[in-house]
């Protein structure tokens, strides 16, 4: 499961369409449950393998039974001659010196991380014999290289006689041989890279080395053909500052996806169906030289030198701020919008314009830097200024997105509250400075910028939920549907998670133009919230299905030194926007 990308450092994997032959179990009951293998290094294993074996132990519909572990002690023995050059190429100068820097990067990243609050425990151990006693003990034919095995006749044949419906490599080598036909399914794996742009390893190194703004994962149901791989399902998130913080998030992440897809896989009896298949533009990329981790320890120095004079003697952080601009959505020129002043050690952020009798109002997240907490205000705006109504909802915990919408003659609003780990309605007593709570629509979820809307006599919630509880509200959109924006219970869209993409899939506003439905979503960059916005047309939304088509992406230029922009809303008489820039928390 948890690989380094090894396969693709071997051979590129272009996938083709395939037919679903192969990939079904024979009929069962529905009460049957799938008998999975994992194929393990060995019994002491990451924390993330060994929260797969004691989450399988927990399903009604699947069981992990046994181990597949190889007996590397009797696997035949390198020869002499090839021993003693493996030996003397570990003592060249430049082989020594990438393993003193790897080291050294690894020794620091690693004490850091135990600090995490979210991360401390990624590079944790487990005897996952603890869980899984059952054993299938193997001796496979080692490649030259150490990353290929190949199983023999008869370890295949002790494999078949416990009649798998799925093995799932969670070990470092590629597979070839036999040993991808020994169950039902096949062998699936999850490897730690977006396929499309990074193959091979370390696992979240290289996105972090190159800036890249997201770090992916693809689960895949493996092959001995080059072209013949199935891509199960993919996702990605924005790439961390750090080596081992992104390795920490995308493993933690993946792995609650990898879950996710044996649970779907167990349900159906079927493998899900093959993603699209892209070529493949990049180098393959192998384990960092002396040069790329010198390029890498540079890059986070220079940036933390860069961090700590802003923040600890120039004082300088992002600040949002808040424009708007007398214009439709599709006749707005961004670098023309007029800002709306933040008050004293505040910023102003996720502006949402509605208009009332004749006059418009803007409800923002109004951010206190000296409570990191943000409440909801509201601002009357005119032609050329606005005029501050003041604080319209507080709460003891943080508020912003403050999402307006009427229904039946009285407005609501349904704000960001995840902090409460509440989806929360309030309704309007007095327009705009009285509200109070109406409905808690969900509870116990991560759940961000939430938007409510009807369609097709439908009621619609848009939401960003974070499924492994990491405060990483950013990767993935969630639809449910109601008949009512009051309704008790709402249903799941079937296609959900709709995205799992830092790219794409937070909420940054919505657009309702002459019958057409545009919803605005944010796009995440490295080590950076709210890089850009896009805006995107909802081409098919039903109970089944689910299609949009980014249409426009407004980047962070309209304004001098801007750093990020993520949130546009229009009632088609103002359009209102947010922006960052780097600024002084202390005016």
């Amino acid at each position: 499961m948890h690989k380094t990308g090894s396969n693709s450092r071997h051979r590129q994997t272009l996938m083709q369409d395939t037919s679903r032959e192969g990939m079904m179990l024979d009929s069962r009951s529905s009460t049957t449950k799938i008998k999975i293998a994992l194929i393990v290094d060995r019994k002491i294993c990451s924390k993330y393998v060994y929260e797969l074996a004691n989450w399988g132990q927990e399903q009604s519909n699947l069981e992990i039974s046994h181990l597949i572990v190889p007996d590397v002690a009797s696997a035949p023995k390198m020869p002499i001659a090839e021993k003693i050059g493996h030996i003397l190429r570990k003592f060249r100068i430049n082989h020594l010196a990438r393993r003193v820097l790897l080291h050294l990067i690894w020794r620091m990243e690693s004490k850091r991380l135990k600090w995490d609050k979210l991360y401390g425990e990624h590079l944790k151990e487990y005897d996952i014999g603890d869980i899984v006693p059952d054993t299938i003990p193997v001796r496979p034919t080692i490649s030259q290289s150490g990353s290929v095995f190949r199983y023999d006749d008869h370890d295949i044949r002790e494999i078949r006689k416990q009649q798998f419906d799925i093995l799932v490599n969670c070990g470092s080598g590629i597979l070839l041989g036999e040993i991808l036909n020994a169950s039902t399914l096949g062998v699936i794996a999850l490897e730690h890279a977006d396929d499309r742009i990074v193959r091979g390893g370390p696992p979240a190194f290289w996105e972090v080395h190159s800036k890249q703004d997201t770090t992916g994962f693809t689960i895949k149901k493996l092959s001995e053909e080059p072209n013949g791989e199935h891509v199960l399902f993919r996702g990605r998130l924005a790439t961390k500052r750090s080596w081992l913080l992104n390795q920490a998030a995308l493993y933690t992440k993946s792995n609650v996806y990898f879950k996710k897809v044996l649970s779907g896989i167990a349900e159906t009896k079927e493998l899900p169906a093959t993603l699209e298949s892209f070529p493949y533009f990049n180098r393959l990329y192998k384990d960092p030289d002396s040069a790329a981790l010198c390029n890498y320890c540079l890059s986070f120095i220079r940036s933390t030198i860069d961090d700590s004079i802003n923040s600890e003697y120039l004082r300088r952080f992002d600040r949002w701020g808040v424009a708007f601009s007398y214009c439709t959505w599709r006749d707005l020129v961004m670098s023309k919008g007029i800002s709306i002043p933040n008050p004293p050690r505040h910023y102003l952020a996720d502006p949402f314009v509605v208009s009332r009798n004749n006059e418009n109002y803007c409800f923002v997240e109004d951010y206190d830097l000296s409570m990191s907490k943000g409440c909801i205000s509201a601002y009357r705006l005119f032609e050329r200024h606005a005029e501050r109504i003041g604080e319209v909802i507080v709460e003891p915990f943080h508020m912003s997105y403050p999402y307006v919408f009427e229904y039946q003659s009285k407005y609501y609003m349904c704000p960001e509250t995840c902090e409460s780990k509440q989806i929360r309605l309030y309704e309007c007593e007095e327009f705009p400075r009285k509200w109070k709570l109406s409905k808690i629509l969900m509870a116990d979820v991560s759940a961000a910028d939430t938007m409510i809307f009807e369609k097709d006599g439908v009621w619609w919630m848009f939401t960003n939920i974070d499924m492994a509880n990491v405060y990483d509200q950013c990767s993935e959109l969630f639809i449910f549907y109601a008949d009512s924006p009051l309704a008790d219970a709402w249903t799941p869209h079937p296609k959900n998670p709709i995205f799992v993409d830092s790219l794409k899939a937070r909420n940054g506003g919505i657009l309702f133009d002459d019958g057409a439905i545009y919803r605005v979503s944010q796009r995440q960059g490295f080590d950076r919230y709210g890089k850009a916005s896009s805006i995107n047309r909802i081409r098919h939304l039903s109970k089944t299905d689910y299609r949009e088509e980014t249409l426009f992406v407004a980047e962070a230029n309209f304004f001098e030194k801007l750093v990020g922009t993520h949130h546009i809303h229009s009632n088609q008489k103002i359009t209102v926007f947010d922006f960052a820039h780097k600024a002084n928390i202390d005016n």
